[in-house]
């Protein structure tokens, strides 16, 4: 049920892991995890048609710009913000060359990422 009001209203909740909130006049908030109530694109939008971007180019660039469309802002309408996950939930992966688990092991991988 609250799918389809969502849905009617073009509205969707989405997670997001590493959110950081800019407040005006403090210090930045985060990264931390936010339940987000974002706007979905308009379909019938004359500008977009429906995708949420607009593309930007300009005479003589390699790559076009991608703007978002007034129909569906990237910023949410209104968030949540979640507490962190325990430490010990947390996964730490071992280092590809030389198998530790340290932040800082030292080594160097030629394997992506670098």
């Amino acid at each position: 049920m609250i799918g389809r009001l969502l849905a009617r209203h073009r509205l969707a909740i989405r997670h997001h892991a590493g959110w950081v909130s800019y407040p005006v006049g403090g210090r930045p908030r985060g990264p931390r995890p936010i339940l987000a109530l974002h706007r979905l694109p308009d379909p019938d939008c004359l500008y977009c048609g429906g995708e949420g971007e607009v593309i930007g180019a300009v005479y003589g660039e390699d790559e076009p710009d991608y703007d978002d469309c007034e129909c569906a802002p990237f910023l949410p309408l209104r968030f949540v913000w979640l507490p962190h996950s325990p430490r010990w939930l947390r996964i730490r992966r071992a280092c590809p060359a030389c198998g530790t688990r340290s932040r800082t092991c030292g080594c160097y991988s030629n394997q992506p990422p670098f």
